[in-house]
């Protein structure tokens, strides 16, 4: 492989992905949905598969999902330029299965269809949200083939949510939003390995999702966290999980250079890794700051030596339930 002085190399874009995918209901379809955290990366929401291939009426939608929020996804494919049958078809299928948020995946958006979903943003109410995505293969040199996604239109978070509220928003939740927002501004230059989220009304903001759990910032009752979400799908899974990182305990904070609280939360399916600091004064513009760069430095340690361990694991958690699997 060539590589320039400071050796990179140079991203290649496969003109064909039907060389990968050779059909949409037979292949695309259901690796999208084996694969969802890819597309949910891109979106910046934690999306679950509901099931693919599901009858509305008398036609079948690609992929129904949930995202963290429990809002209705659908998602519509085509591996190749954008039409304006599919474009009805997102609107028939929205109405019939009541979506929130609609996702469409073409291997090309077309302008006019760019135009239409951002009208659609603009027009619809404020808790139905319209996205499109363009699918690419792209690899470097003579390195295995990759998906490459990139959302090429969507709605406008911010006043989508000041809409929703009529106004409403509390002036907290508007500074906590811009907190977050500052944190994913540091990360994007930082640290571009991971995807900008949607930032919502929330006292939270998950990220980076995968078949894990995710990441979080948290404004939580005793303070500023910064997580790692683990939920693998059952408490019995997601358990597995948790211990086998929690057997790992000392060099996984070794790497970090900091300890964690491990909390096994009770009741739940779902487990946290996590670290706390006080509570942001958001009167103080320097505690601001620094908190800003806190997070943004234990988002940047948690992601660089846990992630790849976290995936796999899960991965093979969930592929052999019985045995389990992997190191940490």
């Amino acid at each position: 492989m060539t590589t320039d002085a400071f050796g990179l190399g140079r991203l290649e874009y496969v003109d064909n992905i039907r060389t990968i995918w050779k059909h949409e209901a037979i292949n695309f379809t259901p690796w999208l949905a084996e694969n969802i955290d890819v597309l949910g990366q891109e979106l910046g929401l934690q999306l679950t598969v509901q099931g693919h291939e599901v009858p509305v009426g008398d036609f079948r939608l690609d992929i129904q999902a949930t995202d963290e929020h429990g809002r209705v996804v659908l998602i519509e494919n085509q591996i190749e330029a954008s039409d304006h049958s599919h474009l009805g078809q997102l609107i028939v299928y929205a109405s019939g299965i009541g979506a929130s948020v609609i996702v469409w995946v073409a291997a090309r958006v077309r302008e006019d269809h760019r135009s239409a979903l951002e009208w659609l943003n603009s027009n619809t109410p404020p808790n139905v949200s319209f996205f499109a995505v363009e699918v690419g293969v792209v690899k470097i040199g003579s390195s295995p083939p990759a998906p490459a996604l990139k959302v090429v239109a969507e709605p406008n978070d911010w006043r989508k949510a000041v809409r929703a509220s009529s106004g409403t928003i509390s002036t907290l939740t508007q500074q906590r939003m811009a907190f977050f927002e500052r944190v994913f501004d540091d990360l994007a230059v930082s640290y571009p390995v991971i995807h900008r989220p949607s930032v919502q009304p929330e006292n939270w903001s998950s990220f980076a999702a995968g078949p894990f759990g995710n990441y979080s910032l948290t404004f939580s009752k005793i303070g500023l966290r910064v997580e790692i979400y683990l939920s693998v799908g059952t408490a019995e899974l997601t358990s597995r999980l948790y211990e086998k990182l929690l057997s790992s305990k000392t060099s996984i904070e070794a790497s970090l250079g900091f300890p964690l609280k491990w909390e096994l939360l009770d009741g739940k399916q779902a487990s946290r890794l996590a670290i706390y600091r006080d509570d942001v004064n958001f009167d103080d513009q320097e505690s601001v700051a620094e908190a800003v760069a806190w997070s943004a430095r234990r988002v940047k340690a948690l992601h660089h030596s846990l992630d790849h361990d976290l995936r796999t694991l899960a991965a093979q958690i969930k592929a052999q339930p019985a045995a389990g699997g992997g190191s940490a």
